[in-house]
């Protein structure tokens, strides 16, 4: 053994989803590891106080550890863990980390329900090529794994991936990305791939990608310029009784089988704020816009991302009551600052990097009765928390969803209501 390895016992988990090892070289974060588990682990990187390492064989295991082709999914961090037992880790991680970073009482989120997934729920996927190989980044690397075994991935999606890897062999490119985008049902699906290579061999591959199964292909090049487009680009996704324009590299909820009761839980929030205007920050294409209109509202979308911001057009454009909604392209904070109305509701989903204070801040100004708190990453919401609570709300309710099944992610929906 050298220095460069240890063997460890893992003591708990961390919110980021390593295996915690406290060792006389400090505190060690273990990749791919249960707690209980004795395991030998590589060492890549030391700092002052800790150690990273990744799990190269498990000398004892947990019964929390499952096998198969999936398990070792470079994409899904905790494809290995037993489903419900990763489920209440992350409730458990949740309430640890709105305690140590938010300082707030775990209590006052009350019994967290989750809302569990079913595989095969991404809508949206993200895939690095090399040569013809498509899959995801092997941790800590730039070597692509297949993801052909991916659970997260619907198996119709994952049987197009020979042909897929046929196209980019038989082209004159080379891809370095793959976005696929595809409909709830899972029966239509569109993908933008990036090359380098000239516009005739663009048109090339996108051809052989829309006989691969794709109803639309968008090839663009490394700066980002369109190369060729097959198709459309773009799909109609529909949620409940509403549907939304979403172009291929546009942010939109990626858990097919959970979009519509977090569509439905923002809705019932919503309804209970008195009916007026309604504040969708960092709207997106729409999504939550569709849930305000529903809790009879009047919707301020405000969507900084200009392709997102024209799909929320367009979706408004087609809906009856879209006319209940007005759009803006630009920042949330920009916004703010050139419009001083208040709003019965806000909803917020930002970014994994959160509100930030100030933003929580203005945000929670702004809201009247109730302010709907979408999360992707608890440490960030651990942190906005408190400033929204400090201008006169209290946590009315909060919920999780497994948007992200096997991996050590979750969403966290929180409504605050303002005291009276």
């Amino acid at each position: 053994m050298t220095e460069r390895e240890k063997t460890v016992r893992i003591e708990k988990l961390a919110p980021t989803g390593e295996g915690i090892a406290r060792t006389d070289a400090g505190v060690g974060f273990v990749e791919g590891a249960l707690p209980g588990e004795l395991v030998a682990t590589n060492v890549y990187q030391v700092k002052k106080k800790f150690w990273r390492g990744r799990v190269t064989a498990v000398r004892e295991r947990s019964a929390r550890r499952i096998d198969g082709p999936h398990a070792d999914c470079a994409g899904c961090d905790w494809a290995f863990f037993d489903a419900t037992a990763a489920r209440d880790a992350k409730r458990d991680l949740f309430r640890e980390t709105m305690h140590r970073l938010g300082g707030l009482d775990p209590t006052a989120f009350g019994d967290l329900p989750m809302e569990a997934s079913p595989a095969g729920y991404r809508l949206r996927a993200r895939l690095h090529v090399d040569g013809a190989n498509v899959g995801y980044y092997a941790p800590g690397s730039h070597r692509v794994v297949p993801a052909v075994y991916c659970e997260a991935i619907a198996p119709e999606t994952r049987r197009l991936f020979p042909a897929i890897e046929a196209a980019l062999r038989e082209s004159r490119v080379a891809a370095s990305e793959l976005s696929l985008l595809e409909d709830v049902e899972g029966a239509t699906r569109v993908c933008r791939a990036t090359v380098s290579g000239s516009p005739a061999a663009a048109a090339d591959l996108a051809a052989r990608l829309a006989r691969s199964g794709f109803a639309g292909v968008r090839i663009l090049g490394t700066g980002g310029d369109v190369l060729h487009e097959e198709g459309e680009a773009a799909l109609d996704l529909s949620i409940g009784d509403r549907g939304y324009r979403v172009s291929v590299d546009t942010f939109f909820q990626g858990n097919r089988h959970l979009t519509g009761p977090l569509y439905a839980a923002v809705a019932a929030e919503a309804s209970r704020a008195p009916e007026g205007e309604a504040l969708d920050a960092f709207g997106g294409v729409g999504f939550f816009a569709g849930a305000l209109v529903d809790a009879g509202h009047r919707v301020v979308s405000v969507e900084a991302d200009a392709a997102a911001a024209s799909d929320a057009g367009e979706t408004f454009a087609r809906w009856e009551d879209g006319r209940r909604c007005e759009s803006h392209e630009m920042g949330v904070e920009e916004f703010l600052g050139r419009d001083g109305r208040r709003y019965s509701c806000v909803v917020a989903d930002p970014p994994r990097a959160g509100l930030g204070k100030e933003l929580a801040r203005n945000l929670a100004e702004r809201a009247e009765v109730s302010f709907v708190y979408v999360s992707c990453d608890p440490a960030t919401l651990a942190r906005d928390l408190p400033v929204i609570l400090a201008e006169g709300f209290s946590i009315r309710q909060a919920r999780l969803f497994d948007l992200f099944a096997f991996t050590h992610r979750v969403e966290a929906l929180v409504s605050l209501e303002r005291a009276a």
